[in-house]
């Protein structure tokens, strides 16, 4: 009888046991805080600035990143051989990344994808390319969030005027604080312009310009060859043609806040390259438009 109870004791044991599923037991360890954690996939709302100079920096503004860096990964996917460079963390909060730009980032003028990965998953963000930037047209002095972006194209030779840059392929992709490059010899070389391009190259330069005080503004383009300003996607000074350098001038009243600015330039046949952008403001003198007022680009404005 003894045998008996026995037996249906570890019978009745094993159903019980047998009935119990995970949930019935604690939280394995581990999966509380990860779930707190990283609560979804993560998700990338914005990236600031669009252009990155090796080993510069930019930020991924976004959601579920978590706080760990040693488990949120950010590669740089080019557009042009998929090929993937892994930036360097610096920082990681819930909704914003801090990441150091890869050594080697691709420069191709298609840009590059930004992929981050979580323990929850893997997000790459296809809608804002970042474009990788050799160095600094002018040395390395370059402020987060500011200067032009120039899309650089190679000319025909005798290429009288500007072209209409949007048919042309880019060549290149350079970033500018300002645009300060006096008379200088062709075999020089303009800043930036990589590939042996001295002659017959054009340079679309596009930003936002900050405007702090409503007013009447001048600005004057010096250049060597043809140059034009548009502010606002209006035409405010034509300083076109094969010329040596040769400075116009062109007066517009605008409201505080940014505007966008483009520099439509070209260098043709030898002996001297020059781009200058001054400007003279309410009540002031004539300068170059500093760094700390040319804002990067909105997106659209770069291709």
């Amino acid at each position: 009888m003894k045998y008996f109870l026995l037996v249906l004791y570890f019978i009745a044991v094993g159903i019980f046991l047998s009935s119990c599923t995970k949930e019935d037991n604690p939280t394995e360890p581990g999966d509380g805080d990860n779930n707190t954690e990283y609560p979804a996939e993560p998700a990338i709302s914005e990236i600031f600035p669009s252009v990155a100079i090796p080993n510069g920096y930019i930020y991924l503004i976004g959601e579920n990143f978590g706080q760990t860096a040693g488990t949120v990964s950010v590669k740089f996917k080019s557009r042009a051989n998929q090929q993937e460079k892994e930036g360097v963390i610096q920082s990681v909060e819930p909704t914003k990344i801090t990441v150091k730009v890869p050594a080697d980032i691709d420069t191709a003028p298609e840009g590059n994808e930004i992929v981050v990965t979580t323990p929850k998953g893997t997000v790459t963000n296809t809608s804002t390319p970042v474009y990788g930037i050799e160095s600094s047209a002018f040395g390395d002095t370059w402020l987060p969030g500011k200067g032009f972006i120039g899309n650089v194209y190679q000319l025909e030779v005798n290429t009288p005027s500007l072209p209409d840059f949007s048919t042309m392929p880019i060549k290149s992709v350079l970033l500018a604080p300002n645009l300060d490059v006096p008379t200088r010899s062709f075999s020089d070389g303009f800043p930036g312009v990589q590939g042996g391009l001295v002659e017959w190259f054009g340079i679309k330069f596009v930003g936002k310009l900050v405007i702090e005080t409503a007013g009447e503004y001048t600005f004057h383009i010096g250049s060597d060859d043809g140059s034009k300003l548009y502010i606002d996607n209006e035409m405010i000074i034509d300083n076109d043609g094969t010329h040596g350098y040769l400075e116009r001038s062109g007066t517009v009243t605008l409201p505080a806040g940014e505007h966008r600015i483009r520099v439509d330039y070209f260098q043709g046949p030898r002996f001297n390259i020059a781009m200058r952008l001054f400007w003279t403001k309410p009540g002031g003198q004539k300068e170059i438009v500093p760094a700390e007022s040319i804002n990067l680009p909105d997106i659209d404005q770069i291709r």
